[in-house]
């Protein structure tokens, strides 16, 4: 804890018990698999009884500042950045406990085929399970390009929801290049995007720019076998083609981050809180062990290679591998001293001290 402590301190600018309390959280996270608080509470990470510790965390959601930005830039810090940039994803997760929706609206970056969370904002109650409104995307990326020069960014994908002239306008304005996908019956210079996609029409004029939303934009197009859609029709600004095709399929680094926050690792779904600001710093607790956990998953691989069943398929994500490994390190933690200094070295020290954030 003090070794995590050290170097997590210049980053997120928590006070010492503040710190304490966050690190103790995605510990928790990790070795429980949950984020029940009741559960968290009972982790071997303190000597206090679990019901002091579950009363501390109750206290660190209500009063403490997490500063989100932080902790965004600690994610970016902790992975290395692509030569070409960094692509990244616009999407929203929800879910409804009781009568209260849950709504959040997450940017990540979009590393080997996962997304990792680097600005993320509670939609208010209004929404519901709604989309959200220009202003909540616009301030979220004013959050990302405060810690993400728009100089490294490659590209941001979005699917049908993220779409309407003025918000185009603005990504173009700030000079963030995009592709979004768009619906078969959006009028591309005077045609539905259906018509463009029938017999490949689209690709005759391939590199021309249409009108769309009030703005003019690369179109292309592909088949798909499922989908509510025959053929998945983008809009880009920055990129043509095959290219803007290639892209968006990046998107699903998203998708999959998504899943893992849920069902397939730490039950997201599962938690009481209903208050928006109490979500938003509980995603910040699992965006940071979700990142750790990635990261460690990455090292296994490389030392181990891919692992592949019969069918081609690999035997675990490499999310997986991370969790699990994390997951018995941090129960027998004497046992497995050796793996938990490496992590310590490869995935937090050096990373950490090479991109320092102020």
């Amino acid at each position: 804890m003090q070794t995590l402590r050290k170097h997590f301190k210049p980053h997120l600018g928590l006070p010492k018990a503040r710190l304490s309390c966050f690190l103790m959280l995605v510990l928790a996270v990790i070795g429980q698999r949950t984020v029940s608080l009741v559960w968290l509470a009972r982790h071997p990470h303190s000597a206090a009884k679990p019901e002091s510790v579950y009363r501390r965390f109750q206290r660190f959601f209500a009063s403490c500042a997490l500063p989100a930005r932080r902790v965004g830039a600690l994610i970016l810090a902790l992975a290395p950045k692509p030569a070409d940039g960094w692509v990244l994803a616009m999407d929203r997760t929800n879910w409804q406990f009781g009568k209260t929706h849950i709504n959040i609206l997450v940017v990540s970056v979009i590393l080997n085929g996962v997304g990792l969370p680097i600005a993320w904002r509670v939609l208010p109650k209004a929404t519901k399970r709604g989309n959200s409104r220009r202003g909540h995307r616009i301030a979220l990326m004013r959050e990302v390009l405060s810690i993400l020069p728009q100089s490294d960014i490659r590209a941001l994908t979005m699917d049908r929801e993220f779409v309407g002239g003025l918000w185009l306008s603005w990504l173009k304005l700030m000079g963030i290049p995009f592709v979004v996908r768009v619906k078969a019956n959006t009028m591309v210079g005077g045609s539905p995007a259906a018509w463009w996609c029938a017999r490949k029409r689209w690709k005759r004029c391939a590199g021309d720019l249409h009108e769309v939303f009030g703005g003019r934009f690369h179109f292309a197009a592909k088949p798909v076998r499922k989908g509510r859609d025959p053929h998945l029709a983008v809009i880009s600004h920055g990129f043509q083609g095959a290219e803007a095709l290639d892209i968006y399929r990046m998107r699903w680094g998203i998708e999959t981050l998504f899943s893992h926050l849920k069902r397939r690792g730490y039950q997201f779904e599962d938690t009481h809180m209903t208050k928006g600001c109490r979500i938003g710093k509980l995603m910040g607790v699992l965006a940071v062990a979700f990142a750790l956990s990635y990261q460690w998953g990455r090292k296994l691989e490389e030392e181990a290679g891919i692992k592949l069943k019969k069918h081609g398929h690999r035997a675990k994500s490499v999310f997986r591998q991370g969790f699990e490994s994390l997951h018995r390190m941090f129960h027998s933690p004497l046992g497995l001293a050796d793996r938990l200094d490496e992590f310590l070295d490869q995935i937090i020290r050096w990373p950490l001290a090479r991109n320092f954030v102020v």
